[in-house]
């Protein structure tokens, strides 16, 4: 990206205009801003847990026709590289 389009992303202060690692033990997506604004608004967002998440769940194999709601608590060890798993003592989480 050119300095002219984003002038963000050669910006160190503002960290080239990366704001966060999403969900680190599923794969770890990028949180990056290409704009000034769009910097701002992420990081109030990031800091008041307003951030909302919205993901695309591609699936191999078969899923039961009625099943369009699933709601469970998904448990991940902090500073570990092991995969999540389903535990009453983890996260609620929900796919629709």
């Amino acid at each position: 990206l050119s300095s002219r389009a984003c002038p963000i992303v050669h910006d160190t202060k503002h960290h080239c205009g990366f704001l966060h690692r999403l969900d680190v033990p599923s794969s770890g997506l990028l949180l990056v801003a290409k704009t000034y604004t769009a910097y701002y608004d992420l990081q109030l967002q990031l800091n008041s847990g307003s951030l909302q998440r919205d993901y695309l769940v591609l699936l191999h194999g078969w899923m039961p026709l009625g099943l369009r709601d699933v709601r469970l608590r998904v448990f991940s060890r902090q500073g570990h590289d092991s995969p999540s798993s389903i535990r009453r003592e983890g996260k609620p989480c929900r796919t629709c």
